[in-house]
C-alpha cells in the first residue's frame, strides 16, 4: 500500500444511512486492515467493534466525546481508540484521517490521545547504526503500545541507512520533509507530507532523508 499524497488519494463510497456521507480506501490482511477514510459533517454517535483503531488526522476538525473527556481532533492528532470504545463525533468540517485497524484478540485498554504529532516533543536524538551516507540520527516517541500495535512519533534527519522490517509490518504517514525508501527488489518510493506507505515483514531496503523526516508509525507485531 502506498500513496504518494494522502489528500489526493482517490476514495470510495460508502453506506451510510443517516448519517455523514463517507468515503474510504482500504486493505486487508490477517485480521487487519489499513487505510485511508475521510467523513462530512454530520454526528456519529456509538460503540467500536471489537478492535483497536490507531489513526492520524490529516485535515478537518472533529469533536470526540467519550466517557472520560473530549479529544479536539484537528491535523496532526494521532490518537488510539480500544475494543467496544463508545464516542460521538461532531465533524465540524470535512475530515480525512490514516488508520489502523487490528482485529486480533487482545485485552482492553484506555485510549490514548496526542494533540499535535507536528509539534510532539521526541526524545534525545541518537546516531542512526550503521550508517550509509552521511551522519543521520533519529528520535521518537511512544504514544500507545499494546495488544500487538506500537503507534508512535519517529524523526530522522538528513542521511541514509539501512531500513529492515525484522517479525512486524508498519504503515507510517509522513508528517514533514523529504526521503526516499528503496527496497531490496529495487521498487522506490518518494516520500514527502501526506505520504503513507505499508512496508511488510521481511522488508528490506534502504532510507535516504534528504530533508529531516517525521512520520506517525503504526508497527503491527506478527
Amino acid at each position: 500500500m502506498y500513496a504518494q499524497n494522502i489528500l489526493t488519494a482517490d476514495l470510495s463510497p460508502m453506506p451510510h444511512q443517516g448519517m455523514p456521507a463517507q468515503t474510504m480506501w482500504e486493505w486487508g490482511y490477517d485480521g487487519v486492515e489499513v487505510g485511508i477514510w475521510e467523513c462530512a459533517p454530520g454526528t456519529i454517535e456509538g460503540a467500536t467493534g471489537d478492535y483497536d483503531e490507531a489513526m492520524c488526522m490529516v485535515s478537518g476538525r472533529v469533536t470526540v466525546e467519550h466517557d472520560d473527556g473530549v479529544f479536539d481532533v484537528s491535523p496532526g492528532s494521532t490518537w488510539v481508540t480500544p475494543r467496544q470504545w463508545r464516542s460521538k463525533w461532531t465533524v465540524h468540517q470535512t475530515v480525512r484521517k490514516m488508520f489502523v485497524i487490528d482485529n486480533r484478540p487482545g485485552e482492553d485498554s484506555a485510549p490514548a490521545y496526542l494533540a499535535n504529532a507536528h509539534t510532539a516533543t521526541l526524545g534525545n536524538p541518537i546516531p542512526r547504526a550503521n550508517p550509509i551516507k552521511g551522519d543521520p540520527h533519529e528520535s521518537s516517541a511512544e504514544l500507545w503500545v499494546h495488544n500487538g500495535l506500537n503507534v508512535g512519533v519517529w524523526e530522522a534527519t538528513p542521511g541514509s541507512f539501512p531500513a529492515a522490517r525484522d517479525g512486524y509490518d508498519e504503515v507510517f504517514i509522513c508528517l514533514s520533509g523529504l526521503a526516499r525508501m528503496t527496497g531490496n527488489d529495487g521498487v522506490r518510493y518518494d516520500l514527502s507530507a501526506g505520504s503513507v506507505l505499508f512496508t511488510p515483514a521481511g522488508f528490506t531496503g534502504r532510507w535516504d532523508v534528504t530533508e529531516t523526516f517525521r512520520k506517525v508509525y503504526c508497527i503491527i507485531e506478527r
